[in-house]
Formats: C-alpha cells, sequence, structure tokens
C-alpha cells in the first residue's frame, strides 16, 4: 500500500509526480474558508478566505498536439 501524505507539500509533490507533459490541473473556489495554524497563538487557528481559481500546468518533451498555452504568471481566473 502507498505511503499516504503527511502535509500539504507532500501532497503537492504527490500530485505533480504523477502529472506528464501538457496537463493541466484546474481548481476554483468561492468563498471557500480554511482554518490553518498559527504558530504566534498555539491553539487558535487563522482562517484564510479563498475566492478565485489555482491551475497547475506541466510540460513535457513531448506536449500533445493542441498544446497549451503559456502560464500568465501573476493573474488569476
Amino acid at each position: 500500500m502507498p505511503e499516504q501524505p503527511t502535509s500539504w507539500a507532500d501532497t503537492a509533490a504527490s500530485l505533480l509526480s504523477k502529472l506528464s507533459g501538457g496537463v493541466e490541473v484546474a481548481l476554483n473556489f468561492e468563498h471557500m474558508e480554511l482554518q490553518v495554524p498559527n504558530p504566534q497563538t498555539p491553539g487558535t487557528p487563522t482562517t484564510w478566505r479563498l475566492n478565485g481559481s489555482l491551475r497547475i500546468r506541466t510540460r513535457g518533451e513531448n506536449p500533445p498536439s493542441g498544446a497549451l498555452p503559456p502560464a500568465n504568471p501573476g493573474t488569476l481566473g
């Protein structure tokens, strides 16, 4: 049985290791709230509010025909 990721970083690394050239994962968020630990005040989480999109694209040596256009850094959705 494969080892389960133990953190968001492990989860992201696991996902990216399985993607090959020309793959896109797009996530859209509307009014999503995420509570994360706050090192300054242990026991009191910080709330992150997410509205927008996250797009992860990979490139390979041989992307499929109809390859994706270059990403546009600094913009959301």
